[in-house]
């Protein structure tokens, strides 16, 4: 299988529109700094959902932290990389960022991997470019929990690789490839479940020779996968896991709220991300967002090629399908909730596919020139320009909220009696609870390295 992934990774990308601007070396060296250069920060502290994962790690064994479920989600593979950076520097939070910028850079370069394969190379590399500089990071690289999302997201984008790989060069070892990865990704987080369907969806659309009997052996391997991760989420996590969120997901038919928040993260979300970083008022957001994917849709259904048209809705259901679980879980919030970062991280993808599908269309019906040359410019520019002048809007908040909560941290220590410490504004823990965490990070973990006890209170 090792064998298997080397040679497809190096079949990547070698159709007419992968001509190679720089050295691959250069361009993954290039991804990576950039959400490091961007993103990393050594004085952050833990944040939001950090401290459940916290609190489980420091009140259970590791065996039991294994296959607990964290609301509705089951993710094992996730807990054990968490548990063994937790285990390695404990309260230093700077390690965590610095993990999350680099397999943020290394998901960016997966997708410029994938999206030279059907788009020119220079409009793949700006892409990725984009999305390794999305102001959207900050939300994820900040937040230690998170690195659940980015773990999730590197290998489903590698099984829609080596999926690329199958196609051209098809074998049973191309397949538990595909599948060994898809199982990373569900258990890292659960978010790509309904994603995994895509991919024998992606044999069809890409066509070729015997591409039916290769997407019914991909979908046999898939179900097969999903077969067993149904047994373990019920027999760990429980069918009531369901309902963390939605009581009555399980017993009421969704209403119309359920499906205007589908359209919203699935469609509007990410391609309004595509120009602003921050979602600071809803209605524009929607309106914003409606133009554009509307203005997509339009040219690659009225101008595109019928390859390209199918791409297009290949890439619909890329973001479409997985946001279809989300939105059960969570339609009954507010519909701005589906503008949260965590999930555009993902969403991005889609988006970018569309937009890059779109380019490719109007720049094969623009003559050649400047009017051209400056259009393109003039995109570039206001992308650009939307992810910088709106980065310092999620920065200043979760800055704000960690220094919040080392300082709840350290007020903690003086506390006789077990009141509230709100490290977690939405879900304070109560003083022994920290307590325990503060005993673990301090005196289970292998590296010794400078503790919260030791740096300035940020007021």
């Amino acid at each position: 299988m090792i064998k298997y992934i080397k040679s497809a990774i190096s079949r990547l990308g070698q159709g007419q529109k992968t001509e190679t601007i720089f050295p691959i070396y250069i361009i993954i060296i290039i991804l990576l700094l950039i959400p490091v250069a961007f993103y990393w920060r050594y004085d952050l502290f833990f944040l939001w959902d950090d401290w459940t994962e916290l609190d489980f790690i420091s009140h259970n064994n590791f065996t039991t932290y294994l296959v607990m479920p964290n609301g509705e989600i089951f993710f094992p593979f996730f807990h054990l990389i968490f548990y063994a950076l937790v285990k390695f520097v404990g309260e230093y939070h700077g390690f965590f960022v610095l993990v999350n910028c680099l397999g943020t850079g290394v998901a960016a370069f997966l997708i410029y991997l994938f999206f030279r394969n059907h788009l020119s190379s220079n409009l793949a590399l700006f892409l990725s470019l984009l999305y390794a500089g999305s102001a959207v990071h900050s939300a994820i690289a900040w937040n230690a929990f998170y690195l659940c999302y980015i773990l999730c997201l590197i290998f489903f984008m590698a099984a829609l690789l080596l999926t690329d790989s199958y196609i051209r060069s098809p074998s049973y070892r191309g397949l538990w490839g595909i599948g060994l990865f898809a199982w990373l990704s569900i258990h890292s987080h659960n978010y790509t479940l309904l994603a995994l369907l895509v991919l024998p969806i992606y044999v069809l659309v890409m066509g070729g020779v015997k591409a039916r009997r290769k997407a019914l052996s991909l979908a046999g391997v898939l179900a097969l996968l999903l077969l067993v991760f149904a047994w373990e989420y019920l027999t760990f996590a429980g069918l009531k896991s369901t309902t963390f969120f939605n009581q009555g997901v399980l017993s009421t038919l969704p209403d119309y709220t359920f499906f205007t928040f589908w359209i919203c993260g699935a469609f509007l979300s990410p391609v309004y991300f595509l120009f602003g970083g921050h979602f600071q008022i809803p209605l524009l957001a929607v309106i914003v967002g409606i133009l554009l994917f509307g203005f997509c849709i339009l040219v690659i259904g009225v101008m595109g090629t019928p390859l390209e048209r199918r791409l297009g809705l290949w890439a619909l259901l890329l973001n479409a399908l997985p946001f279809l679980m989300v939105s059960l879980g969570r339609y009954t919030f507010t519909y701005d909730y589906a503008f949260t970062a965590r999930y555009v991280f993902f969403t991005l993808v889609g988006a970018m596919l569309l937009a890059g599908i779109t380019w490719t269309i109007l720049a094969r019906r623009l003559p050649a020139g400047n009017f051209r040359r400056r259009l393109a410019f003039g995109i570039i520019a206001v992308m650009i320009a939307g992810q910088i002048f709106t980065m310092a809007c999620w920065q200043k908040g979760y800055l704000q909220m960690s220094r919040k909560a080392l300082n709840s941290y350290q007020a903690a220590e003086s506390l006789v009696n077990d009141g509230l410490v709100l490290v977690n504004p939405q879900h304070p823990l109560a003083a022994s609870q920290v307590s325990s965490i503060r005993q673990f990070l301090r005196n289970e973990v292998w590296l010794k390295v400078k503790t919260a006890e030791n740096w300035p209170a940020n007021k």
